[in-house]
């Protein structure tokens, strides 16, 4: 089978990055690109270089477009793409308006082109692997979703695109839509309440969010974003809680995380499939003391549930045999993570192009329905600030 030819529209930062992590790639060529700034024209001649993306719509020379513009011009240029017999991938968030989106799905499926949404924490082995264990439900129901993310503003001027709600979306659309993802991913919950606030610098910035989404089984999500800090300082983590564990991912590309949980033997064995999980320290149940209560609180049902091997959640009662700490991660750096990440997603998207019958692990459905959430919580995040200048 040859090559699939790909475009690139938007070479900037993140458009030559994505040219870097596929160059070498059997199943796919870099044959053109496209950006309005002719300094960012590819050093290889071989590559065609157009100023004008519908340029590179008409090279009949181009099978898959890759869109890394800013996200308010998505929409038009994938629906453009589709509409000439492009298949597209396309950078999140796949709109910044839910009416923007759905066109973008709508056409998709009259146009019979093949789209995904570049939700590349999908092909991360561990979140792969913590979402098997999630949907499993092997520690019980996911209860908790904790989001912090430190990023830098040092790289992002004021005139940025990235501050200017009309290009970007805001936080929430531009950033936190990949974190949304990621809830759904674990959880095949519906939402049922979506709240956003925000804060603003005096020049009007908007440089911190925070979106509280509850879903219906009481998994309640907290998504925090703040571009603030110095670059030596960007630090993310994820937090789960389940109702027999607690985990936590380092990192908005996670290389590493720990755990602690109550497991029996099943569960044990399923932990297992966390790449390079390695148990720190493992106790049997009947070694565990309760002390959620001061001594002389008297005897309490946890104690007499642990005699017998089992714990209560919500009214829940699970068989648990011990308590185990561990570490796992991966054996690579960011750049290999991501690197790796984004190549298996655009396998992803070319087998099914190969193959109609191929379940993509991630859709533009995945890029609507996180768009959704975000969208609500800047409404809302808007609101607030409103009320409160009032």
């Amino acid at each position: 089978m040859s090559a699939y030819r790909v475009g690139i529209i938007g070479y900037g930062g993140f458009g030559q990055f994505l040219h870097h992590a596929w160059a070498g790639m059997s199943e796919v060529t870099i044959t053109a690109v496209a950006d309005q700034n002719p300094v960012n024209r590819p050093r290889d001649e071989r590559i065609k270089f157009y100023q004008h993306w519908e340029e590179l719509l008409r090279d009949q020379g181009v099978d898959l477009v890759a869109i890394a513009t800013p996200p308010a011009t998505h929409a038009a240029i994938a629906c453009a793409a589709l509409e000439a017999g492009k298949h597209v991938l396309i950078e999140k968030p796949l709109a910044t308006t839910i009416a923007d989106a759905e066109r973008v799905v709508e056409t998709q499926r009259r146009t019979g082109g093949l789209a995904a949404v570049d939700y590349m924490l999908r092909y991360n082995p561990l979140v792969v692997g913590l979402a098997e264990l999630s949907r499993e439900k092997i520690l019980g129901e996911l209860r908790r979703v904790v989001v912090e993310n430190y990023a830098q503003d040092e790289v992002l001027p004021p005139e940025h695109w990235f501050w200017r709600r009309e290009i970007s979306g805001g936080i929430l659309i531009e950033h936190a839509v990949h974190f949304i993802d990621l809830v759904h991913l674990l959880s095949e919950r519906t939402p049922t309440l979506i709240q956003g606030v925000t804060h603003q610098r005096s020049s009007g910035q908007e440089d911190i969010v925070c979106a509280n989404v509850v879903y219906d089984n009481g998994l309640i999500a907290t998504h925090y974003h703040s571009f603030t800090r110095p670059g030596f300082f960007e630090r993310t983590t994820i937090r789960l809680g389940f109702d027999l564990g607690e985990i936590e991912l380092e990192g908005w590309i996670p290389l590493r995380g720990h755990l602690r949980a109550l497991v029996d033997d099943k569960a044990g064995a399923e932990l297992q499939k966390l790449p390079g999980l390695r148990v720190v320290e493992a106790r049997d149940v009947a070694e565990l003391v309760d002390e959620s209560r001061p001594e002389g609180w008297g005897n309490t049902s946890t104690e007499a549930l642990l005699s017998r091997g089992q714990v209560q959640c919500r009214g829940i009662t699970y068989q648990v045999e011990r308590q185990v700490q561990a570490e796992f991660g991966l054996n690579a750096s960011k750049q290999e993570a991501y690197t790796a990440s984004l190549r298996a997603l655009l396998v992803d998207l070319i087998k099914q192009i190969s193959d109609p019958s191929h379940r993509p692990k991630v859709s533009l459905e995945d890029g609507l329905k996180s768009l959704v959430i975000a969208v609500q919580a800047a409404a809302t995040a808007q609101r607030s600030l409103y009320d409160a200048a009032d």
